[in-house]
C-alpha cells in the first residue's frame, strides 16, 4: 500500500541490528531464555513515517504483512497511549519495509522501537528514556537497543543492555537467503548451556572498559542457532561459504537466522562481495555500523 498524499509530520529510520555472537546460556521460569549477545545496529532500515489522520491507522508498503492490532508497531503505539497521561492525537503511520522478515535482522522490533520514538517524538517528550525503555521491554527482548542502537552487549533476555564503543573500521555483507526462520522454532530446538565455557563467553568475560577491538572479536564469535538453522536450510551454509570465498573475514548467522552477514575491514572488498552475492541472485545488503 502507498503512503497518504498529505503532508508528512514526521519520520523515523527503524534500523537492523546484527547479534555478533549469540550464546543461550539457560530457560527462565518465564518462558524467556538468559542470553549473551553483542548487538550491532547497522544502516539498513525501514521508515516510519507519520500522517495526521482522524482515526489511528496503520499502513505497510509489503502487503503480505498484517496491519492488525497483532502488528508490533500497532503494539507499540497502543502501549504508548496507554503510558501518556494526556490525549495523543491520531495519525496514520505508514511503514516502509526494506528490512526481511523473518531474517534474524529485528525488522519488527526495529519499527517497533521506531514508532515509541516517533510518537514520543510527536507528542512533545512525554516520557523519558526510563519509561520508553520500560515500554520496549514489554514489547520484546530486542527492542530495548534497538530505541537507541549503537554497539551494547545484551545479557538478561536481551533487555539489560552495556553500551559499548568500537574500535576501528567495519564493514558488513548482509545476505538474506529467502527462508523465514521462526523465532519460536529456533529456541524450541536449541540446547542451551551445552558448550560452557566457549571462547565467546571468555572474550565477553574479558571486556574492559567498555571497548571492542574487532581483531579479538571476530575469531571467537558463535552462535548457538547456526548449525541447527544450517541443517534444516542448507542454502544458509552455502551463502556463508560464498561470502567466505568473496572475502570476508568472517561469517556468521545473525540472531536465530536466517541472514549471514560477512565481516570486511576493507569497503571496495566488501561491496565487491556485496555485488558478487547479488550476481547469484540473492538478496544482499552492503551495510555499516549505525
Amino acid at each position: 500500500m502507498e503512503a497518504p498524499a498529505g503532508e508528512e509530520l514526521h519520520r523515523e529510520a527503524a534500523r537492523a541490528k546484527i547479534n555478533l555472537g549469540l550464546k543461550v546460556l539457560r530457560r527462565r521460569p518465564d518462558g524467556y531464555h538468559d542470553l549473551c549477545t553483542i548487538m550491532q545496529s547497522v544502516d539498513l532500515a525501514d521508515q516510519l513515517r507519520f500522517f495526521p489522520s482522524e482515526q489511528n491507522r496503520l499502513s505497510c508498503s509489503d502487503p503480505s504483512l498484517s496491519t492488525g492490532p497483532d502488528n508490533l508497531v500497532a503494539r507499540a503505539a497502543a502501549l504508548f497511549r496507554s503510558r501518556v497521561p494526556t490525549a495523543v492525537p491520531a495519525f496514520h503511520i505508514h511503514l516502509e519495509k526494506h528490512i526481511p522478515v523473518g531474517a534474524g535482522l529485528g525488522g519488527g522490533s526495529a519499527d517497533a522501537a521506531a514508532a515509541l520514538r516517533g510518537l514520543n517524538h510527536l507528542c512533545g517528550q512525554p516520557l523519558g528514556r526510563g519509561e520508553l525503555l520500560d515500554l520496549a521491554g514489554q514489547l520484546g527482548s530486542d527492542i530495548p537497543f534497538l530505541l537507541w542502537g549503537g554497539t551494547a552487549l545484551a545479557q538478561g533476555r536481551g533487555e539489560v543492555l552495556t553500551p559499548l564503543e568500537w574500535e576501528g573500521e567495519v564493514y558488513y555483507v548482509l545476505v538474506y537467503p529467502g527462508v523465514a526462520v521462526s523465532t519460536a522454532w529456533a529456541y524450541g530446538q536449541v540446547q542451551p548451556g551445552l558448550t560452557h565455557p566457549s571462547p565467546y563467553l571468555n572474550f565477553i568475560t574479558s571486556l574492559s572498559g567498555g571497548r571492542v577491538a574487532g581483531t579479538a572479536l571476530f575469531p571467537v564469535i558463535e552462535n548457538d542457532f547456526q548449525g541447527l538453522v544450517e541443517r534444516a536450510n542448507p542454502i544458509v551454509a552455502e551463502v556463508r561459504t560464498h561470502l567466505s570465498l568473496a572475502g570476508a573475514q568472517l561469517c556468521s548467522m545473525s540472531g536465530s537466522g536466517s541472514t549471514v552477514y560477512g565481516i570486511f575491514d576493507d569497503r571496495a572488498v566488501a561491496l565487491q562481495a556485496h555485488q558478487a552475492l547479488r550476481a547469484r541472485g540473492y538478496r544482499s545488503f552492503f551495510c555499516a555500523p549505525a
